[in-house]
């Protein structure tokens, strides 16, 4: 009970700096007129991304992950959190969930190369559940419901008993991917696309452990492939994919870019085609771009109500978080831009048509609100402002070891309620 009242306190003084902010908050670095910057938490540093799930977010960082509550989206209020039995290294990414189980993957060149399960039905007591060496990877999906996992080294777990995670199969044997993908995307129940070189589109419905490949990719060159989203359970004409590139400028053509392919003939002849790219300016912040990076493209989504084109918004390291239209031809533009002080965005999340959440390497969790329009009626209107980088908001990486200390351990097994 100490232990619980002790950490209720600490979350309500995280919760109450962005509750008291002003409302129209000077932003923290240079944005487009459309992009309204509300507030920032500075727990998750070093996150590499998360899971939104009803009205739930998952943030995932290198001590463990937190479930916020997400009723007032403006307002993320945490709930739960626990510490990853892991080695010390660096954050795996895209966890996932069903909102019952959730599965992270610690995988080389962790030495832990674990997968990890754990009861989240009670948000506020996260539970560690069971454990399956050998079975680490970089991302790990769940499919059908979270009773199959698929990860990105070709690994498929049979996790129908969630206290008895075991190995099944690889959805890489025989196929034409001979070295590992960097993301598994179940795009509708039991069907696979896979961020791999060339991209797969898997029928897992029948046997899961032995996925049948009934579609792939016509890759324009070796490009690395990083994530892929097929909006509206498949039913949308076109594939979204993003690449990822370290230490070459953003802006070249080697650089990692959005894409788009077309998903029309797939059913038909098992191809499909990338229809555009776009990639981000090197620039300066002040005209939308960054004249460095470490990396290139990143983790995205789509905004609500997206149908055959519309706003997709993704994380792009140093040149901070991109909107991007596509339209109903599947050409790609762009429509706004938030680079604040010190950013290296990992993934950007939609939580309604207008909030959406920046999870960042370096400065944890931003809210912001799109605009459709540049005349709406903030402070700070159309004009772009800016502050200097040591103005930003301080990252802290002593309360997220504080919340990791209260939570202690991981608890004991509880029941899976289904």
């Amino acid at each position: 009970m100490r232990r619980l009242l002790a950490l209720a306190g600490l979350l309500t003084a995280v919760a109450l700096p962005i509750a008291s902010a002003p409302a129209t908050p000077v932003p923290p670095g240079f944005a487009s007129p459309n992009v309204e910057w509300l507030a920032n938490v500075p727990l998750h540093a070093d996150t590499a991304g998360g899971r939104l799930v009803g009205k739930n977010l998952y943030v995932l960082d290198s001590r463990g992950f937190a479930i916020y509550d997400l009723t007032n989206p403006e307002l993320p209020v945490p709930v739960g959190v626990t510490a990853l039995p892991e080695v010390p290294y660096y954050p795996q990414e895209d966890m996932d969930t069903n909102g019952i189980v959730a599965i992270v993957g610690q995988g080389s060149p962790n030495p832990a190369n674990m997968l990890f399960v754990f009861d989240v039905h009670e948000k506020s007591n996260p539970t560690l559940i069971a454990t399956l060496a050998g079975a680490g990877s970089h991302t790990v999906s769940c499919v059908l419901n979270c009773t199959w996992v698929y990860e990105s080294n070709g690994k498929i777990v049979d996790l129908r008993d969630p206290k008895n995670p075991k190995l099944a199969g690889n959805w890489q044997t025989g196929t034409d991917v001979k070295e590992a993908a960097h993301d598994v995307t179940e795009v509708a129940p039991g069907f696979v696309m896979t961020s791999s070189k060339p991209i797969l589109y898997l029928d897992a419905r029948r046997n899961p452990a032995h996925p049948r490949v009934i579609g792939h990719s016509i890759m324009p060159d070796k490009r690395f492939i990083h994530a892929n989203l097929w909006p509206r359970d498949g039913a949308d004409r076109w594939l979204l994919v993003g690449g990822e590139t370290a230490d070459i400028p953003c802006s070249s053509k080697e650089g990692g870019a959005f894409m788009t392919y077309d998903t029309k003939d797939l059913k038909r002849t098992g191809k499909m085609r990338m229809v555009d790219d776009w990639r981000a300016p090197d620039t300066l912040p002040t005209e939308g771009g960054s004249p460095v990076e470490t990396f290139c493209s990143h983790w995205f989504t789509t905004r609500p109500g997206y149908k055959n084109g519309g706003l997709v918004t993704a994380g792009w390291y140093e040149h901070g978080t991109r909107f991007l239209q596509v339209s109903p031809t599947g050409k790609i533009t762009e429509k706004g831009w938030f680079i604040p002080a010190g950013t290296t965005a990992s993934g950007a999340y939609w939580v309604t048509k207008d909030i959406l959440y920046v999870l960042d390497y370096q400065r944890g969790l931003d809210i912001l609100r799109w605009h459709d329009t540049a005349n709406w009626s903030g402070q700070h209107g159309a004009t772009i402002r800016g502050l200097a980088p040591w103005q930003a908001p301080t990252t802290s990486r002593t309360w997220g070891n504080q919340l990791a200390v209260m939570c202690g351990p991981p608890r004991s097994a509880a029941p899976v309620r289904g």
